[in-house]
């Protein structure tokens, strides 16, 4: 992967797809009628929540300015489903698989961070990208459960 030049882009971008990943977790997690699901989709959402806070406070610190959000960008087009795809089996399975694929770029975005930043910066973004990485974990599990509570049978 190339290395991140530009940390202040690189840094709205991230805070976008944080915000991007907390809307389509809490949208999810408000539609399902699963307790267990609710429960863990809005946490999902609330650490999303966390990790925005987080960066928009480093980019406010080191850039001297808050940060404002671009109503036009869009980071991961796929995470923006309509309401009615919660109401599909199959649909649910692709919003899980397109979760977990979400994640893991969040995985590896922060990665580069990580390796372009030092000092205070470069621990923020190791933290994230583990945290990420925990989140694929979460986003594999429940695609795994809604797959096997579907077809009946466990895959994997």
């Amino acid at each position: 992967m190339e290395k991140i030049r530009d940390i202040k882009k690189a840094l709205f971008y991230a805070i976008h797809a944080e915000m991007e990943a907390n809307e389509f977790y809490r949208a999810w997690a408000d539609e399902s009628d699963i307790p267990h699901i609710k429960k863990e989709l809005h946490e999902l959402a609330q650490w999303e929540a966390g990790h925005r806070d987080a960066l928009c406070a480093h980019y406010e610190k080191t850039f001297g300015e808050a940060f404002s959000r671009d109503p036009a960008l869009f980071v991961e087009p796929a995470l923006q489903v309509q309401a009615d795809e919660f109401h599909n089996s199959y649909a649910l399975l692709r919003i899980a698989s397109t979760a977990y694929l979400s994640e893991m770029r969040a995985a590896e975005f922060y990665e580069q961070l990580e390796e372009a930043s030092s000092g205070e910066a470069r621990e923020m973004f190791r933290e994230l990208k583990e945290m990420e990485r925990n989140h694929m974990a979460t986003a594999k599990r429940r695609y795994i459960e809604m797959r096997e509570a579907i077809v009946g049978f466990r895959a994997f």
